[in-house]
C-alpha cells in the first residue's frame, strides 16, 4: 500500500515551537537544567522532507540530529538537501517508532509536530513511550495536537468533506471534490480551508484519523512532556 505522503507531497517548514533554544527556555521556567542547545542530541519524529530539522542541523553544527519518517520520498528529498549542504551531524532515515530501541541512546530534545492527532491510538501510545524511554535526564519532549473546543467548527466541515468524498480513491479527485464542496459552503471555516494548499487539505482534513483532545484533560498531563 502506498504511503499517502509519497502520493501527495506535504510541504514542511521550520517550526519555531520546536527549536531546542525555545524548548530549553521553557524547561528552565520549570526549574530544569536542559542540555545546551549548542551541544545536544535531537530527535524529530515525522521529519518529512527535513525542512524543519535540516536548518537546525545547519545552524547548530556541534549538535546531533536524527529524523525519522515512514514516507520514503520525503526522506529521500531530505537526504539530498542534507548532502547538498554537506551536513555531517544529521541522520535521516525511513523508520517506524518501533525501530527506536535502546541502541539509539538518549536524546535531549524530542519533537513530533503535526503527528499525534493523525495516528491510531496504539501508535500514539508508542509515541509517548518513545518520549519516556529515549529522553535523557532533564530532556524535553514537544508533542503538538488538536484540541476542543476550538476544533468543533473545523470538525463539522471535515465530516462533510469525508462523507461526500468517501467513494473517491484517487487523491487528485478527492482534493478536487473537496474544493468544490468547500466553495458551496458559506462558512468562515470553509473559506479558511479553501485558502490552504492541496497538501494540507488532503493530509490534514481528508485524513482517516484526525483526533481532538479536551484541553482540560491535557493540561493535567503537562508534566509528561518533561523529565
Amino acid at each position: 500500500m502506498h504511503n499517502p505522503y509519497d502520493q501527495v507531497a506535504y510541504r514542511t517548514f521550520p517550526r519555531r515551537q520546536t527549536h531546542p533554544d525555545r524548548l530549553a527556555a521553557i524547561a528552565r521556567f520549570f526549574g530544569m537544567k536542559p542540555a545546551r542547545v549548542t551541544a545536544c542530541r535531537v530527535l524529530e519524529i515525522g521529519c518529512g522532507n527535513g525542512a524543519n530539522l535540516i536548518p537546525l542541523a545547519y545552524h547548530l553544527p556541534e549538535s546531533r540530529f536524527t529524523g525519522i519518517d515512514l514516507a520514503a520520498e520525503p526522506v529521500a528529498r531530505a537526504l539530498a538537501m542534507a548532502a547538498e549542504l554537506a551536513l555531517s551531524n544529521i541522520d535521516l532515515r525511513v523508520a517506524d517508532l518501533g525501530d527506536l530501541g535502546p541502541e539509539e541512546g538518549e536524546f535531549d530534545y524530542i519533537f513530533a509536530h503535526g503527528l499525534y492527532s493523525w495516528i491510531p491510538a496504539d501508535v500514539r501510545d508508542r509515541l509517548l513511550a518513545v518520549c519516556r524511554e529515549r529522553l535523557a535526564p532533564q530532556g524535553v519532549a514537544f508533542v503538538s495536537y488538536n484540541v476542543y473546543p476550538g476544533r468543533y467548527p473545523h470538525q463539522m466541515i471535515r465530516e462533510i468533506l469525508l462523507y461526500h468524498t468517501r467513494a473517491l480513491i484517487n487523491p487528485a479527485e478527492r482534493i478536487a471534490e473537496a474544493r468544490r464542496l468547500l466553495g458551496q459552503l458559506d462558512h468562515p471555516e470553509a473559506r479558511s480551508l479553501l485558502e490552504q494548499g492541496d497538501d494540507s487539505l488532503f493530509h490534514d482534513d481528508l485524513a482517516p484519523i484526525n483526533l481532538k483532545a479536551a484541553v482540560s484533560r491535557w493540561h493535567r498531563r503537562a508534566d509528561q512532556w518533561f523529565r
